[in-house]
């Protein structure tokens, strides 16, 4: 089992679990999904769209780094009384530069010292000295910090659950063959393996394989794979020339080696008990 794995088979598990609370109903699974994309959209919408101001540094004043149309902006700095000016004008110094100030215009008295302030913007023409003057919000307006962990857990279920329905469960991950060529199987040897898929108009779903017993007879230009379940043995008519895909199906608990072969008119994903009866399987059909 590789790390990618394990959370591509929780993917493909909470999806099997929720269409099967849905009743089976892949379109309302898909609901399920646009729901939860939808939860997390929402206030992230109105989050997006709700006027708040806009975190500024005095650098972005002084070089005028302000986002188009922003006048509502939230500055920190250090908060001293303006001494060429009656009334309540007062100067916030840069904490870094304390050369760097912009004039405070506020409608009460403010408190002096390390402070944050918001207000509208109006900047200036000077590099150095007075770099803007803002009218402030007494008080001044929070930052707000926004649960985004908890927002986006809707949005990450939903694209898991999306992830999911897209790879099936168990999920199909593919194989490379194997570098030695191992033994094939006799004439008349069976094999012990669980088959799903399609053969005819019989269906068995990947979560839920067959148990069977496998052999195969080759002939001039065909592979006749027979499938003995209870007894019964079906026969599966696959041209040698017909690919075959080395796999493994991962479910939470670990993976199962497997091939999937694709015939005429039928569609199976063989698995086996472990990796050398699954290649001397592929080897035979090759």
């Amino acid at each position: 089992m590789t790390p990618l794995d394990l959370p591509l088979a929780v993917a493909g598990r909470l999806a099997a679990a929720v269409r099967r609370w849905t009743g089976g109903s892949r379109r309302a699974t898909s609901a399920v999904v646009v729901g939860l994309l939808v939860l997390s959209a929402i206030p992230t919408m109105l989050i997006a769209t709700s006027q708040r101001p806009t975190d500024l540094t005095f650098d972005d004043v002084r070089f005028g780094h302000i986002p188009a149309m922003t006048t509502w902006v939230r500055l920190e700095g250090d908060l001293k009384a303006d001494p060429r000016s009656d009334g309540f004008f007062y100067r916030l110094h840069d904490t870094r530069d304390p050369r760097l100030y912009v004039i405070v215009a506020a409608p009460s008295p403010l408190p002096l010292g390390p402070t944050v302030v918001t207000g509208r913007l109006s900047q200036g023409v000077n590099s150095v000295g007075n770099i803007g003057t803002i009218d402030v919000d007494v008080p001044a307006v929070p930052r707000r910090d926004e649960p985004f962990q908890l927002i986006l857990i809707p949005a990450a279920l939903g694209i898991v659950v999306a992830l999911g329905l897209h790879l099936g469960y168990p999920v199909v991950r593919g194989e490379g063959s194997p570098r030695d060529r191992p033994r094939r199987l006799a004439a008349g040897e069976q094999i012990p393996g669980r088959w799903s898929g399609r053969i005819g108009s019989d269906i068995v779903l990947r979560e839920h394989p067959t148990p069977c017993a496998m052999a195969v007879v080759k002939e001039r230009d065909l592979n006749l794979i027979t499938l003995t379940v209870a007894g019964i043995g079906r026969t599966v008519r696959m041209r040698r020339s017909a690919p075959v895909r080395y796999v493994r199906l991962c479910r939470i608990r670990g993976c199962e080696r497997g091939v999937e072969i694709h015939a005429r008119a039928d569609d199976l994903i063989l698995t086996f008990d472990d990796r050398t009866a699954r290649d001397r399987f592929a080897a035979t059909i090759e």
